[in-house]
C-alpha cells in the first residue's frame, strides 16, 4: 500500500511538474532563451494570487485568473524590455543568462520588501480527503491531476490546432523559413513568452491548493524543476516537456519507497542525468537550429 500512496502522490506532484516544463520548454523552445527569471515570474504570480485572495477578498478561481494574467504580462516585458535591447547591443547568450538571474533576484528582493521574508498560505476550498484503506486521497491530490489535465489539453490544442500554435511548432523546426513565408517571428516568440509565463500561476496555484505555503524564494526550485522537465522530455518537444514531467514527479515519490525521503531529489535528478548521458535530446527531442530573436 505504500507504493500505491506514493504512486498516488508521485501523480500529484507530476502535474506541478509537467506545467512547469511546458513553460521551461515553451519559451526556450522557440527563442532558445535560458530565461531563468521564470523564477520570478512563478513567485510573482503567487504573489498575486495570495495579495487578490486574501487582501481583495475574490474567490480564488479569480485571484488565479489575476495571477495569470499578470505573469503574461511580465513574460512579455521580460523579452521587449530585456532581452531585446541586449541582443541589439551584441549580448552573447551568457549575458542574457546573467541578466536573467539578476531580474531573478531583484524580483525576489522585491517582493520580500512588500510582503516580508516569511512565508504565507491560503484556505482553499477543496474536497474533503478520501481514504481507500491505508491509501489517503486529498482534495488538493484530486484537484490537481484533473486541472492539470485541462489546462495541457487545452495548450496542446491550441497548438496543434491553431494558426498561431502551429507557427510556434514551426518557430522551432525552422525560424528562416517562416521568415521567408512574411510571419513575423518576433511576434510568435513574444506569445511564447506571454503563455510560457501565464502557465507559472497555474502550477503555483495547484500547489497552493494542495495546502503549500509560497514564500519568496520558492520559484528558485520551480526554474530547476521546469529545466530538468525539458531536458528530459527534449528542448525541442514542448508536448514531451509535459511527459517528463508528470514521469518526473512520479520517480521522485517512487525513490522514497527504497531510500530515505531526503534522498528524493538527488536521486531522481541522478538518474534522469544517467539517461540524459545515453539519450541527451531526451525522450522526445532533436537536435535544434540556431535562432534569433
Amino acid at each position: 500500500m505504500l507504493f500505491v500512496q506514493l504512486l498516488v502522490n508521485g501523480i500529484f506532484a507530476g502535474s506541478i511538474y509537467a506545467l512547469l516544463g511546458l513553460s521551461f520548454a515553451t519559451i526556450f523552445s522557440t527563442t532558445k532563451i535560458w530565461h531563468f527569471a521564470q523564477g520570478a515570474v512563478y513567485t510573482l504570480g503567487a504573489y498575486v494570487i495570495l495579495a487578490a485572495s486574501l487582501y481583495g477578498k475574490l474567490p480564488f478561481a479569480l485571484a488565479t485568473a489575476l495571477g495569470i494574467a499578470a505573469a503574461a504580462v511580465l513574460g512579455v516585458l521580460s523579452i521587449v524590455a530585456l532581452y531585446r535591447p541586449l541582443q541589439r547591443r551584441g549580448a552573447s547568450s551568457l549575458v542574457m543568462v546573467m541578466a536573467s538571474l539578476g531580474a531573478m533576484v531583484i524580483a525576489d528582493n522585491l517582493v520580500v520588501l512588500g510582503f516580508g521574508p516569511t512565508g504565507y498560505s491560503i484556505d482553499v476550498s477543496v474536497p474533503a480527503t478520501l481514504s481507500f484503506g491505508p491509501v489517503l486521497l486529498t482534495g488538493g491530490q484530486m484537484v490537481a491531476p484533473v486541472a492539470a489535465t485541462i489546462v495541457v489539453a487545452l495548450y496542446l490544442w491550441f497548438l496543434f490546432r491553431s494558426v498561431h500554435g502551429r507557427r510556434m511548432r514551426a518557430l522551432i523546426d525552422n525560424e528562416e523559413l517562416l521568415l521567408l513565408n512574411g510571419v513575423d517571428t518576433g511576434r510568435l516568440k513574444m506569445l511564447a513568452f506571454a503563455i510560457g509565463s501565464a502557465l507559472l500561476p497555474c502550477a503555483a496555484a495547484l500547489s497552493i491548493v494542495s495546502g503549500s505555503g509560497i514564500s519568496p524564494y520558492f520559484g528558485i526550485q520551480a526554474v530547476l524543476t521546469g529545466a530538468m522537465a525539458m531536458f528530459f522530455g527534449g528542448v525541442d518537444s514542448i508536448e514531451g516537456a509535459a511527459v517528463a514531467g508528470l514521469a518526473l514527479g512520479i520517480i521522485e515519490s517512487l525513490a522514497a519507497f527504497i531510500l530515505p525521503t531526503e534522498w528524493q531529489t538527488a536521486v531522481t535528478y541522478a538518474l534522469i542525468l544517467l539517461f540524459l548521458m545515453v539519450k541527451p535530446t531526451g525522450l522526445f527531442g532533436r537536435s535544434l537550429p540556431k535562432t534569433t530573436l
